[in-house]
């Protein structure tokens, strides 16, 4: 059902709740110091690679920027940045093939030839194959595993995950969106006493369905990628699953309510409420599946509390089916049960409350009076005709429930057509460290099946970095920036080497008479004298630090020195 087709602004207000998770937010992280540049490209190809890395990093702040309030920014604005970021980071998703640029011929005989051969079959572009090959989350690519994301989990109980995976830094964004849409349907849904607007409810339901369909991407594209490799628990599919029927369940809970603004036939308002029950059960079972512990989790919680109420306004609104049937017995014992299922929402809704995050009653206590009232009147009503019109037999046993009717669909989500240096192949041309790398702008772990640099493999050390393949944003030892930056503080310093040298020398040559005659003093003696040797020295270890070069032989170096003698000996 589409949001167009859902109502008109007709004045009428509603009370809503949804259920509101805390903001997902990432740790920065920056792309141009842990990820691997092919060694053997030529400057233009080297430069286009550096600007593809640092588009990402600045896309990324872009979008993290977005996701900070929902109540300052519009989902409109949110899209443009996420899609913006995901045409960049596919290229370290997926593995593309460069476009082809073979030489074709000139316009006169190409239009020659077409007039010859006629149109024949229609010619896929490179760019649609690209696209296809995008939505198939293939997770191939060399760079899959170049840098380390962070996010905080939110879903389930909130935890701190990482992962050196850009399959999970896209599933993470992706639920992050989701997530966000979801907090501004519940800030458009802030209506208090008077309920919501019209417009504002159409606007929910629209961006419910939307967090629905980014739920089922992630579930269904990213995380058979993901599975027994990720710690995140939000990137489970039966956490997914859970959050995916909660969001859809809230956007038909929007048609259900006002299908009784509007009192549309008893019939219908049952039909619907049945279904949406239905979507909430179904969600409690899958937070329920993935793990027991989690039935006392606030959405499951969430869940369980809306499972109650939809039940009632089902059983509510079955009551006065039957009541326009003339069978005043059935509607008296649905109202009754719409009742119970009412005082039994009521302590899950405490049960809800009280779940971590705590959050307070004032926040539904609107749309708890509503089903109250709802239910109250529908039990009179029913009672009321049945005592003093059909007479009718209240039956022990429950009426079967209506047939469940729904209306609501997730928004289908589609990743974004790859950036242009992506589909030119300069994403190829990034590849993953090998050696260890904590935090965000740290170097991943190699992993099996990326590729390696060829200088690397030719250095015969696979934990280590060439020296050839430094890049100067990570501030290694080797770079021109670190040399520039070494002689400026040796130089300043300079002066005040010299002075300590100075001092070391005039002590020096007054503890010389000490030290050739008082040998037995011992350590204590040969400390202090080192000490000042040190002083003495402290300016030629200055310039040694600041050209890179230790003031120390090398164990390597003193090994060839003893080989030399041996062999000249």
């Amino acid at each position: 059902m589409d949001a167009g087709q859902l109502a008109t602004d007709d004045g009428s207000r509603t009370a809503l709740h949804f259920l509101s998770t805390s903001l997902k937010i990432p740790v920065l992280a920056r792309f141009e110091g842990a990820v691997a540049v092919n060694p053997g490209l030529d400057k233009q190809a080297a430069e286009a690679a550096g600007a593809y890395l640092q588009d990402l990093t600045v896309s990324r702040s872009a979008f993290i920027s977005k996701l900070d309030s929902s109540a300052a920014n519009t989902d409109a604005e949110l899209d443009v940045a996420v899609s913006s970021y995901l045409s960049l980071l596919l290229g370290l998703v997926n593995s593309y093939a460069a476009a082809d640029t073979t030489a074709g011929l000139d316009q006169e005989t190409d239009a020659r030839l077409q007039a010859l051969l006629g149109a024949g079959p229609k010619k896929i572009s490179a760019s649609d194959e690209c696209a296809a090959v995008s939505q198939q989350m293939l997770g191939n690519a060399p760079g899959r595993h170049s840098v380390t994301f962070q996010w905080q989990d939110v879903l389930i109980p909130p935890t701190q995950s990482s992962s050196a995976d850009t399959v999970y830094e896209l599933a993470s964004a992706l639920i992050a969106t989701a997530v966000w849409k979801q907090r501004r349907a519940v800030y458009l849904c802030q209506g208090g006493r008077q309920g919501t607007s019209s417009d504002a409810a159409i606007k929910a339901y629209s961006l419910l369905r939307s967090a629905g369909g980014l739920f089922q991407f992630a579930k269904e594209k990213c995380t058979p990628l993901l599975a027994n490799i990720c710690p995140s628990l939000d990137c489970n599919s039966q956490v997914l699953q859970g959050h995916m029927q909660v969001a859809l369940a809230d956007a038909q809970s929007i048609t259900v309510l006002r299908a009784i603004q509007k009192g549309n036939a008893p019939s219908l308002v049952a039909a619907l409420a049945c279904d949406t029950a239905a979507m909430y059960q179904a969600a409690a079972q899958a937070f329920t599946h993935f793990s027991i512990s989690n039935q006392g989790s606030k959405a499951c919680r969430y869940a369980q509390w809306k499972l109650l109420i939809f039940q009632g306004y089902m059983y509510a609104f079955t009551g006065l089916n039957h009541l326009k049937s003339n069978e005043g017995g059935k509607a008296v014992r649905c109202a009754g049960e719409a009742t119970s299922l009412c005082q039994a929402a009521v302590k899950a809704a405490v049960a809800f409350d009280k779940a971590a995050p705590a959050s307070v009653p004032l926040d539904h206590i609107h749309f708890d009076a509503a089903f109250g009232d709802c239910s109250a009147s529908v039990y009179a009503k029913c009672k009321r005709q049945n005592d003093t019109i059909y007479y009718n037999h209240i039956p022990e046993q429950l009426p079967s429930p209506p047939e469940p009717k729904r209306l609501v669909t997730p928004t289908e989500f589609q990743l974004p057509a790859p950036s242009l240096a992506v589909l030119e192949g300069v994403a190829s041309t990034c590849y993953a460290w090998s050696g260890a790398g904590v935090g965000s702008a740290s170097l991943a772990p190699h992993q099996p099946g990326t590729s390696m640099g060829t200088k690397q493999a030719l250095a015969g050390q696979p934990g280590q970095p060439p020296a050839e393949l430094s890049n100067p944003a990570t501030g290694q030892e080797g770079t021109p920036e670190t040399a520039c930056w070494r002689w400026l503080l040796v130089i300043i310093a300079l002066p005040l080497l010299a002075i300590i040298s100075v001092v070391g020398i005039v002590v020096w040559v007054v503890l010389l008479p000490l030290k050739c005659c008082c040998c037995p003093v011992g350590m204590i003696a040969q400390l202090v004298w080192d000490a000042f040797e040190w002083m003495i020295k402290a300016p030629l270890r200055g310039l040694l630090w600041a050209s890179g070069k230790p003031w120390k032989p090398t164990k390597a170096s003193n090994e060839k020195q003893n080989s030399k003698s041996s062999s000249s000996v």
